[in-house]
């Protein structure tokens, strides 16, 4: 018997050798086989179905609304829908940038969306190489023990700015998150130029705004 069992403890270790000579994991090909792909990939179609039913049309895929993704790159997408769909007359108009407003009644209530929103395009537009009226520019450097200060909330915009379009848009909440619908518009003739909308993820904007407020 002793002989037999040491026989097999040989026969073993020898198959272990043959089978797994470098030492390296083994990896399961059940868990790599097109089966189980073609499952994962029924799993992750049904979620977003799912999800496509809670923004009404409006989420964005996995893909692309992921929880890493900042809210500056949701502004970057928002500036090249509204390059891609800009329509304008005179050359190099001079665009100004106002907080984008919560869709309600009175259309005069922001948030800290609609003002990082208004911010994170005053550098994407520039960017694209449209010229930015930054309507909190004040005439004069304010120097006072606490800083030196050159932006101010006045009560309109400065006219000699010289800002012929503005931009500004709506915000509007649903199940999955917020739509925001952007527009350009000419601020004498109130004919809208461009126009873009974006769907911000509700998990993307928990993480955007944990640890701030405005």
């Amino acid at each position: 018997m002793k002989v037999y069992a040491v026989l097999a403890g040989l026969c073993c270790l020898a198959g272990c050798q043959v089978f797994s000579p470098t030492a390296q994991p083994v990896t399961c090909q059940a868990c790599s086989s097109p089966d189980a792909e073609a499952e994962a990939a029924t799993a992750l179609l049904t979620q977003e179905q799912q999800l496509q039913q809670l923004a009404g049309g409006n989420y964005l895929p996995a893909a692309i609304a992921r929880p890493t993704k900042p809210l500056s790159d949701y502004a970057a997408d928002l500036a090249l829908q509204l390059m891609l769909s800009m329509q304008y007359d005179t050359a190099e108009p001079t665009i100004a940038i106002s907080s984008f407003v919560l869709f309600d009644a009175n259309l005069d209530d922001s948030n800290a969306l609609g003002n990082q929103l208004a911010e994170h395009l005053y550098m994407q537009l520039q960017r694209l190489g449209v010229k930015v009226a930054d309507v909190k520019l004040a005439r004069q450097v304010r120097v006072t023990p606490r800083g030196d200060f050159v932006f101010s909330r006045g009560d309109y915009l400065d006219m000699q700015q010289q800002a012929t379009y503005v931009l500004s848009g709506t915000m509007l909440q649903d199940n999955a998150g917020t739509v925001v619908n952007a527009r350009v518009m000419h601020l004498v003739y109130k004919t809208v130029i461009a126009s873009g909308q974006i769907h911000i993820p509700q998990f993307v904007l928990a993480a955007s705004f944990a640890r701030q407020t405005i």
